[in-house]
């Protein structure tokens, strides 16, 4: 008999790669590879105020990432690779001072930067399970204008679209997301998941919508395989998951080689 703590893991993980993995795309079709580590390292610093404040974690690190996202959408200047980079040591420096200069957070580093997927509660699944819905309104309401946004943004603005409330929209999703996965997976493997897939599925769909799916499908295999093998041989199941997702780009993209040759 399948133990309900094992159950509760899978679904969490499956949850949380059905929304990954479409801002993912998303997120690469925006040139907004980095943006995702970004808000990951963002949120710790939102973790550790919701420790020093009492409250639940997500409460912090999505508010932190709707403030940082909020922000760089405003600035364009923000969105560089740079102003990424440097916005994201600084998040992660804050919080790690925080963490060692008041003890009282009772935070550890490693869960913090790992993840805590097997501390999963049926409380993290009804708020991946709103996100989840949130999300899904979201894309059918807007998913023409986020594709012509993504892709062509004067055009967008010549056929009517506001890009910029778009865009916005787009990057407060990617906040709240990340705010949310980040108790699981952590600052390293929280953005991991959303962008590994994501170029993994590009080496094979040929559509936009193909390429979501192929997203969700290699996230979801990935997180179940993992989850599966980490808790037969003993590993972390973060590592895991996000080992078996670069494993299947590697294939993807060899094959894909191969086959042109």
């Amino acid at each position: 008999m399948i133990d309900s703590f094992l159950i509760l893991i899978v679904i969490a993980a499956l949850m949380a790669s059905l929304i990954t993995a479409p801002l993912g795309c998303i997120g690469l079709w925006n040139g907004l590879a980095f943006f995702g580590e970004t808000l990951a390292h963002a949120s710790l610093l939102g973790i550790c105020i919701s420790v020093l404040l009492h409250l639940p974690y997500a409460y912090g690190a999505i508010a932190v990432c709707l403030i940082i996202a909020y922000f760089i959408g405003k600035n364009t200047s923000a969105q560089s690779d740079v102003a990424l980079a440097v916005i994201s040591a600084t998040c992660l420096s804050m919080s790690i001072l925080v963490i060692s200069v008041v003890p009282e957070t009772h935070l550890s580093p490693d869960i913090l930067l790992f993840g805590d997927l097997l501390g999963t509660n049926i409380n993290d699944i009804w708020l991946l399970g709103i996100a989840l819905l949130v999300f899904v309104a979201f894309l059918i309401k807007f998913w023409p204008a986020i594709l012509i946004t993504s892709f062509d943004a004067d055009l967008a603005h010549v056929q009517g679209y506001p890009s910029k409330k778009i865009r916005m929209l787009m990057l407060l999703a990617y906040a709240v997301a990340m705010g949310i996965v980040m108790k699981m997976l952590g600052a390293l493997f929280a953005p991991a998941l959303t962008i590994i897939p994501a170029a993994a599925s590009s080496y094979r769909a040929k559509k936009p919508s193909q390429m979501i799916i192929y997203a969700i499908t290699i996230s979801c295999f990935s997180s179940i395989s993992g989850i599966g093998l980490s808790f037969y041989f003993d590993f972390p199941v973060g590592p895991t998951i996000i080992c078996i997702c670069t494993l299947t780009l590697v294939i993807l993209k060899s094959t894909q080689t191969h086959c042109k040759n």
